[in-house]
C-alpha cells in the first residue's frame, strides 16, 4: 500500500489509521496530492479511494480504531461520491486536535437529478452545523468565550456566526439604553410575541441555511434568559406567558451555562451586586433543569481554561450526534427492567403512579437524566432536582447527590464517565470531573479533578494522567498517605 511521504513522521495517528485499514483488509489506494477538505484547523488530512461496496463497512471500523487509540469520531460529511470522516483527540493543553480522512468511491458515477435532490433534502433535515446557546451572568466570561468561538471556529465547521440574544429579523425600536423602566401590560405582551416571531422567522430564514452549510452558530444569550433576568429586557410581569411560549422557540442543540460563584464574580465586576449574582446563578441552574444537552461550565477558571472546556463540550456533542446518525453501537451499559421502570415514571411524572414507584424503590429522583445513565441496582437513590448528571454515569445503590447550604438550586455537577459506588454521598456546590471513580461509602464535599479516584471523606488516592491539577492532588496524597494495613492475625 503506497503511503504519502511524511505521513509516518509528521502524523503518527494518521499513519496508524492507514495501517489499520490495511490490517482490516480494506482495499484502498492513498492519494499523494493534498486535497482541500473545506474545513479549517485540520492539520492532518489523507484521501483514500475505496470500492463502493466497502463504504458501508467503514463507520464501525473507524469507530473501533477510535476506541483503541483514545480518539473520537466527531464528524461525518457526505457529498456526491465522497465521504469525510473527522477524528478528534485532546492535546497537551487539553484542547481538541483534529484529523480527517476523505474517502472517494472508485469509479464513482455522477448521481441522477433525483439522487442529488434527495441528498440536499437529507442535508437540510440533518444539518452538519450546530446551534449553541450561551447563558450566564455578566462577568462570567460568556461574551469573551463567544467572541473566541466566533473568531476561530472548530475544525468540523466551515465557519462561525455569532448572534446577540436573537436573530434580529425585526429591528427593535430605539430606546434610551439607561432606561430600565418596565414595560406595561400591552408592551410586555407585544415584546414577547415579537421575540417569538423573530426567533421563528430568523431560525428558518437565516440560521437553518447556515447550519446546512456546516456553520457553528453561537448565540450570546437566548430566549430562556428572559425567565432568569427579566429586568434586563424591561419585562417584570407575564413570566408565565414567556414560559408558555418556550415550545414555539427553536431549541439549540447545545446549552453552555457559565456557572460562577457570587464571591468570584464580585472580584471581576461590580456591575452586579452580590445578592443579585447569587440569585442569577441560582435561576440559571433552575431554568435549565428540564433542558436536554446542558453543559455547566466552571466559569471561575481562567479564560483559556474556560474556552478549552467549552470546546471539549462542543466536541462531545458532535461525537454523540455522529454516533446517532451513523448508527454506531451504543457503548452504554444495559439497565435492568427495574431501572427502566423507575426512570420511566421519574421522567414523566405520572400522577400517583410516579410517587408510588418512588416509594416502592425507596428512591427520590427529580433531576434530568441522560438516556445512557447506568443504574444496576436502583434502590435507595436520592438525586437533587438541580443536579447535573453527565453521560455514561454509573450510579450504584444507596447513592445520595444532594445540596449543602441554603440555596435549593445549587447542587453537584457530575461529569461524563463517572462511577459512583454504593452508599456514596456527593454534597454541595461541587464539580466531579470526567472519568472519576468514587468508592463505596465515600463522602465528597469538594471539587474532584478528572480521572481521580476518591475513597473515604474527600480522600483522593489516585489522579488521572490528563488532569490539569494532577500534580497538586498527587502532592496532597503524598502528604496524607493511606494508613497501614492492619494485621489479620491481630
Amino acid at each position: 500500500m503506497p503511503e504519502p511521504k511524511g505521513i509516518e513522521a509528521d502524523a503518527p495517528r494518521l499513519g496508524a489509521l492507514l495501517r489499520y485499514l490495511q490490517t482490516e483488509q480494506v482495499e484502498h489506494v492513498v492519494l499523494d496530492e493534498p486535497v482541500d477538505d473545506d474545513c479549517s484547523g485540520v492539520r492532518l488530512t489523507a484521501t483514500v479511494v475505496v470500492a463502493a461496496e466497502t463504504l458501508p463497512l467503514l463507520p464501525p471500523l473507524l469507530n473501533e480504531f477510535c476506541r483503541r487509540h483514545d480518539m473520537q469520531l466527531v464528524h461525518h460529511w457526505c457529498h456526491g461520491g465522497d465521504e469525510l470522516f473527522m477524528f478528534s483527540w485532546l492535546n497537551e493543553r487539553q484542547r481538541p486536535d483534529f484529523m480527517s480522512l476523505r474517502v472517494q468511491r472508485h469509479a464513482a458515477k455522477q448521481g441522477s437529478w433525483w439522487q442529488r435532490k434527495r441528498e440536499q433534502l437529507r442535508r437540510w433535515r440533518e444539518p452538519s452545523g450546530l446551534l449553541i446557546a450561551c447563558l450566564g451572568p455578566p462577568g462570567s466570561g460568556r461574551s469573551d468565550v463567544v467572541e473566541q468561538l466566533g473568531a476561530l471556529p472548530l475544525a468540523p465547521f466551515s465557519a462561525a456566526h455569532v448572534i446577540n440574544i436573537r436573530p434580529r429579523m425585526m429591528r427593535p425600536v430605539p430606546v434610551n439604553p439607561d432606561s430600565r423602566v418596565p414595560r406595561g401590560r400591552l408592551g410586555t405582551i407585544a415584546k414577547l410575541m415579537m421575540f417569538v416571531a423573530d426567533y421563528w422567522l430568523g431560525y428558518w430564514w437565516r440560521i437553518r441555511p447556515k447550519l446546512v452549510a456546516s456553520t457553528m452558530v453561537v448565540s450570546n444569550r437566548y430566549f430562556d434568559d428572559i425567565l432568569v433576568d427579566p429586568g434586563y429586557y424591561r419585562i417584570d410581569r407575564f413570566r408565565s406567558l414567556a414560559r408558555w411560549l418556550l415550545p414555539w422557540v427553536p431549541r439549540p442543540q447545545l446549552w453552555l451555562v457559565f456557572d460562577v460563584p457570587s464571591e468570584v464574580l464580585q472580584t471581576r465586576t461590580r456591575e452586579v451586586a452580590e445578592e443579585e449574582a447569587a440569585r442569577l446563578r441560582s435561576e440559571y441552574r433552575k431554568v435549565l433543569r428540564r433542558r436536554e444537552d446542558v453543559v455547566v461550565l466552571d466559569a471561575s477558571q481562567t479564560l483559556d481554561e474556560l474556552s478549552a472546556e467549552a470546546e471539549r463540550a462542543i466536541v462531545a456533542q458532535l461525537v454523540r450526534r455522529t454516533a446517532r446518525r451513523l448508527g454506531l453501537p451504543d457503548t452504554s451499559k444495559d439497565n435492568p427492567t427495574s431501572t427502566d421502570v423507575l426512570l420511566f415514571f421519574c421522567r414523566r411524572h405520572v400522577p400517583v403512579l410516579s410517587k408510588l414507584v418512588r416509594v416502592l424503590f425507596n428512591s427520590d429522583i427529580h433531576c434530568r437524566l441522560p438516556d445512557d445513565v447506568h443504574m444496576p441496582h436502583p434502590y435507595g437513590i436520592v438525586l437533587h432536582r438541580q443536579a447535573v448528571i453527565g453521560h455514561r454515569v454509573t450510579i450504584m445503590q444507596q447513592v445520595m447527590i444532594g445540596g449543602r447550604g441554603g440555596d435549593p438550586n445549587i447542587a453537584p455537577v457530575i461529569g461524563d464517565d463517572v462511577t459512583i459506588g454504593a452508599g456514596a454521598r456527593i454534597l454541595g456546590d461541587v464539580r466531579i470531573g470526567k472519568g472519576v471513580t468514587i468508592g463505596a461509602n465515600a463522602v465528597v464535599t469538594r471539587d474532584i479533578p478528572a480521572g481521580a479516584t476518591v475513597v473515604g471523606a474527600d480522600r483522593i488516592v489516585a489522579t488521572g494522567r490528563n488532569s490539569p491539577t494532577g500534580d497538586v492532588e498527587a502532592a496532597k496524597v503524598a502528604k496524607f498517605p493511606l494508613p497501614p494495613r492492619r494485621n489479620s492475625a491481630a
